[in-house]
């Protein structure tokens, strides 16, 4: 069946009286049926709806080169509003918008043109022009609208276009060209996980890296020195590193998230560390500016600023007590159970 739609070769779909959702999934152009088929509707009220859309399944071929030049023009505004930086933003999202809504009269998605490349490696000439062009486009599209997610400071929005590259660099990577944005993104990607403190799903990620890059590219070394950083201790060489950031415009918002997460961790550690610490000190080691930088990160937290010296809490140092039964309870069922093994 996936060949109608790159050959048309076998019949519409749009003929069929009931197609199974289960069967629809690997089909592109009737994904978007299933919100409805997936809800409760009605067997009657989904054949009308997929009679209602059968001309966007079975649309002629000149229709959807029509819908690719449409969608191509749109990209090459959206390029523009991105260069035109942080004064044009508005104007790119809402030209993404517009894109995204074109690119859904496509019928290419990325795992309908795997399963549809003639050989299992595949490659970008045993695509149809059509189809290949759709998926460049879709492609740059989300990567330019994962960095404007970022400098509109909207995270969510970044890890959702993420998420939807992913699909293009893994089942496409053979079938496309490579893209010069791939690593930079996916190293702020990376960089992302670590400003959330999400370590696990760094190291998940991370995993997905090829090893050979590792070392050589410098969008993930980057992150991954962050994170050998932040394992160690060594919080002052992350805050240092901002400094070093191999990224632009984009990464250095992810990399101030960094920093203020670092700086709760420095934070947390001195005040269970001390009762009071000197101001230039801890200045020092919060990499704070100046000392009406400290004043005002001490005052949210709670310390106290007196004669250069800074008290966090009460001043008074607190003893713990120790749960002694717990203790000796859990101990003896250790002991027990090693006699059991021996």
């Amino acid at each position: 069946m996936s060949e109608f739609f790159w050959h048309q070769k076998t019949t519409p779909v749009c003929a069929l009286p009931v197609l199974l959702p289960s069967k629809a999934r690997s089909y592109p152009s009737v994904q978007s049926l299933f919100l409805y088929s997936e809800s409760a509707v009605t067997a009657r009220q989904f054949r009308s709806k997929l009679s209602g859309n059968a001309h966007q399944l079975c649309h002629p071929l000149h229709e959807r080169e029509q819908a690719l030049s449409a969608a191509s023009a749109l990209l090459d505004q959206l390029k523009a509003a991105f260069a035109g930086g942080e004064s044009k933003l508005d104007h790119a999202l809402s030209t993404l918008d517009a894109l995204k809504l074109k690119l859904l009269e496509l019928p290419a998605t990325p795992a309908a043109a795997a399963a549809a490349a003639p050989s299992p490696t595949g490659s970008a000439s045993g695509l149809p022009a059509g189809t290949r062009d759709a998926l460049l486009v879709a492609r740059e599209a989300l990567e330019l609208g994962a960095l404007l997610a970022v400098r509109a400071a909207d995270t969510p929005a970044f890890e959702r276009h993420v998420s939807q590259l992913k699909s293009y660099y893994t089942d496409c990577g053979a079938l496309l060209p490579a893209s010069e944005r791939q690593w930079p993104i996916l190293g702020l990607n990376l960089l992302r996980l670590l400003a959330q403190n999400r370590i696990a799903e760094f190291h998940t990620e991370l995993e997905l890296v090829p090893p050979e890059l590792m070392h050589t590219n410098v969008y993930i070394k980057f992150p991954a020195q962050l994170e050998q950083h932040i394992m160690e201790g060594s919080y002052n060489r992350v805050l240092v590193a901002k400094n070093e950031s191999v990224y632009e415009q984009e990464g250095m918002y992810f990399m101030d998230m960094l920093v203020d997460t670092v700086r709760e961790e420095i934070a947390e550690c001195s005040e269970k560390a001390y009762v009071s610490i000197g101001a230039s000190e801890l200045q020092s080691l919060l990499m704070l500016a100046d000392e009406t930088e400290l004043a005002q990160y001490a005052e949210q937290r709670g310390w106290r600023v007196s004669g250069g010296v800074v008290t966090f809490g009460d001043g008074e140092p607190k003893l713990l007590a120790l749960p002694a039964t717990q203790l000796i309870a859990e101990t003896l069922a250790y002991a027990k159970e090693l006699e059991r093994i021996v």
